[in-house]
């Protein structure tokens, strides 16, 4: 990872696993992911979190909120009427989708100990395949950074894997125009956005698609299948 320098805010993307947590196992348990859009905590450890679940069935979404019904930290379920749509929300990605308000001890996840230590979400958390997918903002410099990691790390048996910080006043991709990437399944997102922060569609290249496929734990042919289908689909291509 390049070396900070910038005083300003800086801009983290970070992958999250803790245990005892009802997001992270329904998303190992079930073929869905869940996005997380605000959390509101109370005294007492209690909190209320507003969450999208999404994937290809209905039938798997019903079955993943009951296992959330059922688990041990999360005390009530309550599903949104129907056509309900959080007005910051992107169309999650996947053939379906419910959004529901869960109550539960906010003492298992790991949203306070980031918040009480300055962090600010910047994206809503996207967790699939047993990953939290976390974009923070904080005034922290890198050396405060891995401080706090460190905390969290210990604090909640957390692995926390940093995958770029950079400052936060452009956007790490540099991109000059949103892109419709609701299109994008979760892989083909994560493969198309890795590649425009590492310069690969700089010229000359930045980045080599091998040098990335590592990066992500897939071969480098699975790596351009989906960066191939993500460009398809942003483009058009038909």
């Amino acid at each position: 990872m390049e070396e900070i320098t910038n005083t300003g805010a800086l801009r983290l993307k970070m992958d999250l696993w803790h245990p005892n947590c009802w997001i992270i196992q329904t998303t190992e348990q079930y073929d869905v992911g869940i996005l997380g859009h605000l959390v509101y905590s109370r005294k007492g450890g209690k909190a209320t979190s507003h969450v999208t679940i999404y994937g290809q069935q209905q039938e798997t979404i019903e079955d993943a909120i009951g296992w959330i019904s059922e688990f041990e930290s999360v005390y009530h379920v309550s599903e949104m009427i129907s056509g309900y749509h959080h007005r910051s929300s992107a169309t999650p990605p996947g053939n379906a989708s419910r959004e529901i308000l869960v109550e539960h001890d906010g003492r298992k996840q790991v949203t306070e100990q980031f918040i009480s230590r300055g962090f600010v979400h910047d994206e809503r958390t996207n967790v699939y395949d047993g990953i939290e997918r976390w974009v923070v903002l904080t005034n922290h410099d890198c050396e405060e950074i891995q401080s706090y990691l460190n905390e969290i790390r210990d604090e909640m048996d957390a692995e926390i894997t940093v995958r770029s910080i950079a400052p936060a006043a452009r956007s790490p991709s540099g991109e000059l125009e949103p892109l419709p990437l609701d299109k994008l399944t979760n892989r083909q997102r994560e493969v198309f956005q890795l590649a425009r922060e590492r310069g690969h569609y700089s010229w000359p290249s930045k980045a080599k698609p091998g040098e990335l496929a590592a990066e992500l734990n897939i071969s480098k042919s699975t790596f351009n299948e989906h960066l191939y289908k993500a460009e398809e689909k942003l483009l058009d291509i038909s």
